[in-house]
């Protein structure tokens, strides 16, 4: 993986957007004052690849939006054998505002979207396209520079501690962890297997099925006989109870007949009732009349009494409902008085209803009042709220005003500040340039006395006419053997260089600061001036407004509504429920006389139909007494005829059903009897001369219900063999399987124990760390020889790293007798060698080395500067994270990392 570009805005330290074009970098270095960003660049890397740092982790990445902000936003595009790819990301501080997105470019130049499969998914994508993930990518690409100096001075216990932790190999004790825990689990399957088959399935055998088959069998059979015999039972059991049913019915019919010759006598009297009735009958029409024509009188002559009565209460009612109608009368000649107070009290109605509306109430009062006008109120109200209006718009335009003030100050704050960064660039230009020159001379001073302590080192081999060993010429004049103080020269150009370093630096920033200052008040000043011409086109028009309104409208208005509540206060304290109440009052007088009227005329009516309902029950009764004469004395004529009174007549009548009734039935008695004595002899033919026994059908039944109740139990335990030799067949196939899986569990147990034990012992660790340490070993003693000049070479003796010094004869010290920098170039070696092997034994496109050259001096410093030239990338990108300015002008490439009061931003510097 190589970065190609890296795009962020509100990401840390990087407020604005920034954009970082890293396509033909190889080695350069990211430099800049300490907390500017550069670590949040390499952040920025990671977040963009994997949604997560470093640093931070996965949880509380809030802490990487830039303050103030709502989110950020950072996309890097890179590429992986030969393709082009792009990883986005936004966060914001809720959860749904969060988003990524994976695109490839394709030949032609277009983005395809591979952003499908929600947010794992394409964090799944991108982790297969780069090959690592996070942890390795971490370990890899941005390399933790002070672990290997740990590595290098440590123990051989520390050092192997620190190399597991960096290669993962501790995952070898998780992996002994989880083959113990899966041996203890087969162990406990296979005694728990083992326990089932003892205990639950210790009779289940195949000896027990063929058991249980016989014995099924046998039943069976026993099954069948029962079932035969029960067909015969059943065949004698209806063959009885046929003879039963004649046997019965022979019985009943002869029961019955007996009883109709028992009722023989009574059947002979109630023919000989139905004959007298039958003579009486002429004479019962006589009877009812006689009768009717009683009842008849006496009801009319009781009618007649009661409309006596009801005809004087008719009439004393009419009386009653005329006086009432001439009180009603007397009450309506209040009626105009009361319309008259009702129309006054509606227009006091409507000055309260206007009132409300004015905003005011009954007790609205003013010292000075005056005569309601509705005009002139409402003139005097809108007045009163333009007034209003314009004192609210005042108000604003004085605080905008106040605040216009405030950003002039603020203005002219920030004026003087850049006057005061124009003066200090100035000042620090200029003590640049002396120190430049100062820097100069001590260089030139440094160098001649370095020629002079070469000259004098070689001094001793040097003879008046003797060839020089140097340039073999003939020696004419020997130098003086005086030794200059190499080290005092060389730390005061070291001082020089750092105090050169220092204000180039710091000019940088201000021109940085400046620019940043410059356009905020430009862009400020217009500001200020639209506003100021806002400010005076809002004053005009205020102005114009506030000529519009005259004198105090507010109190005018409040005049008018006092004299409106006076107006209203007059007519009472509530002029509606008052009009209401005489309303009420004059629609009660009307109903009151239209009832009078109405119940003087239903009187009048009522009297004169009692009168008249009088005189015909008066006449009904006289004609009712006549019919009842006659009736009478025909009656008499009719009863002498039979020789037989009123109540013997009365007596021996029956209804014409009744006596056709019982004329039927001394018809059906006969009839009945003769069926019943043919019935009886055909019965007696049927059963012959064998008798029926009721015994026999009784042991019949017996018989056949427990042949029933045997044949059901053979049933059910042959049902019950036959499921118990099923599941006993199951059980039988379910043992074959725990005895199965018993011993795979036991097979199973074995190895994995066996696996525990060998990676319980220590040495299997600790071989796979040695194969490990050899490797980085090889690799950076490569890559140390490479970058310091063929010098050095790293290698293992007793347990410790040393170094082989090619330069003096092979000798090997230990790495502990290195300077700073010798230690940074091993160091270094072992970083970019564990990088590779983390990769996959591969080159990575990136290496990224942060920060670890600050507290090196300034000829460990010299040392790193020229590994680090001599560097082959072998076409990889190597960043070195640095605030140290010498060290970053020897690469090729530089990053400069500025921060200022608008958010950090980086350029790119060749050379």
């Amino acid at each position: 993986m190589r970065p190609l570009t890296l795009d962020l805005q509100g990401f840390t330290a990087f407020r604005q957007h920034t954009s970082l074009d890293l396509g033909d970098l190889e080695l350069f270095a990211l430099v800049g004052p300490t907390g500017s960003g550069k670590s949040s660049l390499l952040d920025a890397m990671t977040f963009a690849l994997y949604g997560q740092t470093a640093r931070l982790g996965a949880a509380g990445l809030d802490a990487l939006i830039s303050q103030g902000e709502r989110g950020l936003s950072v996309s890097l595009t890179f590429e992986v054998g030969g393709a082009v790819y792009r990883a986005s990301r936004t966060k914001g501080r809720k959860q749904a505002e969060n988003e990524v997105r994976f695109e490839r470019r394709d030949e032609d130049g277009r983005w395809t979207n591979l952003s499908d499969g929600g947010a794992k998914g394409i964090s799944e994508r991108i982790r297969r396209v780069v090959g690592l993930d996070f942890k390795t990518f971490a370990r890899s690409v941005m390399l933790p520079q002070g672990e290997f100096s740990k590595v290098l001075h440590g123990t051989g216990k520390e050092r192997q501690a620190l190399l597991g932790e960096l290669t993962g190999l501790d995952h070898v004790a998780a992996m002994q962890r989880v083959a113990s825990d899966r041996a203890k689990e087969l162990k406990h399957q296979t005694t728990s297997l083992n326990a089932v088959l003892a205990g639950e399935y210790e009779g289940v055998t195949l000896e027990a099925a063929a058991a249980l088959r016989a014995e099924r069998e046998a039943v069976s059979f026993e099954a069948e006989r029962l079932t035969d015999e029960r067909e015969r039972l059943n065949t004698r059991q209806t063959r009885l109870r046929e003879q039963e049913r004649v046997f019965r019915a022979r019985e009943d019919a002869a029961r019955r007949l007996q009883a109709l010759e028992a009722r023989a006598a009574s059947v002979q009297a109630g023919a000989e009732r139905a004959g007298q009735a039958r003579r009486v009958a002429a004479v019962l029409p006589l009877l009812d009349a006689a009768e009717r024509a009683r009842i008849a009188a006496d009801r009319e002559a009781s009618e007649a009494r009661g409309a006596q009565a009801a005809a004087q209460a008719a009439q004393t009612r009419a009386e009653q409902a005329e006086a009432a109608l001439t009180a009603a009368q007397a009450q309506d000649a209040r009626i105009p008085d009361l319309e008259a107070r009702a129309e006054t009290l509606r227009g006091a109605e409507d000055d309260a209803a206007r009132l409300r509306r004015a905003g005011g109430t009954p007790q609205t009062t003013h010292a000075q009042p005056l005569p309601w006008d509705e005009d002139a109120f409402l003139i005097a109200r809108e007045s009163a709220q333009k007034a209003e209006k314009n004192r609210q718009e005042r108000v604003q335009l004085e605080a905008q005003r106040a605040a216009l003030h405030a950003d002039r100050a603020r203005q002219d704050l920030e004026t003087a500040q850049i006057g005061t960064l124009e003066a200090e660039q100035g000042r620090v230009e200029r003590e640049g340039k002396a120190a430049k020159a100062e820097l100069d001379v001590a260089d030139t001073a440094l160098r001649e006395a370095q020629v002079t302590a070469g000259v004098a080192a070689y001094r001793t081999h040097l003879h008046l006419g003797e060839p020089c060993p140097l340039c073999e010429q003939p020696v004419m004049v020997l130098p003086k053997g005086e030794v200059p103080d190499l080290s005092a020269l060389e730390r005061q150009a070291a001082a020089l260089r750092a105090a050169l370093d220092g204000r180039r630096l710091r000019y940088k920033e201000i021109g940085l600061e400046l620019g940043a200052l410059r356009r905020a008040t430009e862009a400020r000043a217009a500001t200020l001036r639209d506003w100021e011409e806002g400010i005076a086109a809002r004053e005009t028009d205020l102005r114009a407004a506030e000529a519009l309104v005259a004198g105090d409208p507010a109190a005018q208005a409040a005049r008018l509504l006092a004299g409106l509540a006076a107006r209203v206060r007059a007519a009472g304290p509530d002029p509606a429920r008052a009009r209401q109440a005489t309303l009420h009052d004059i629609a009660a007088i009307r109903q009151q006389l239209q009832a009078a009227q109405g119940a003087l005329a239903r009187a009048e009516a009522e009297a004169s139909a009692a009168q008249a309902t009088l005189r015909g029950v008066q006449s009904g009764a006289a004609r009712r007494a006549q019919e009842a004469a006659e009736a009478t004395a025909a009656l008499a004529t009719a009863l002498a005829g039979l020789g037989l009174d009123a109540p013997q007549a009365r007596a021996a009548a029956l209804p014409e059903a009744e006596v056709a009734a019982l004329e039927e039935a001394a018809r059906s008695y006969s009839a009945s009897r003769a069926q019943l004595r043919e019935a009886v002899a055909d019965l007696d033919r049927q059963l012959g001369a064998a008798p029926f026994d009721p015994a026999e059908l009784s042991q019949v039944a017996r018989d056949l219900t427990a042949t029933d109740a045997a044949l059901t139990v053979a049933r059910e335990r042959a049902g019950q063999l036959a499921e118990q030799e099923r599941a006993l067949r199951e059980r039988l196939e379910r043992k074959a399987d725990i005895e199965a899986r018993a011993l795979a569990a036991s097979r199973t147990f074995d190895t994995w124990q066996t696996l525990a034990g060998s990676l319980k012992a220590n040495e299997f660790q600790q071989f796979l760390l040695a194969e490990v340490e050899a490797q980085l070993l090889t690799r950076a003693g490569l890559l140390l020889h490479d970058i310091s000049d063929g010098r050095y070479r790293l290698a293992l003796q007793g347990g410790d790293y040393v170094v082989q010094d090619l330069w003096n004869a092979g000798e090997v010290r230990g790495v502990k007798t290195l300077s700073g920098g010798e230690t940074f170039l091993a160091s270094l070696s072992l970083a970019i060698a564990l990088s590779d092997y983390l990769a996959g034994n591969k080159v990575l496109g990136a290496l990224f080395l942060d920060e670890g050259f600050g507290t090196l001096d300034p000829q460990a410093l010299e040392a790193v500067a020229g590994a680090l030239e001599n560097l082959r990338t072998q076409g990889r990108m190597v960043g070195v994270v640095t605030h140290v300015e010498s060290l970053s002008e020897r690469l090729p490439s530089r990053l400069l990392v500025t921060k200022s009061v608008a958010g950090s931003s980086v350029q790119r510097l060749e050379g």
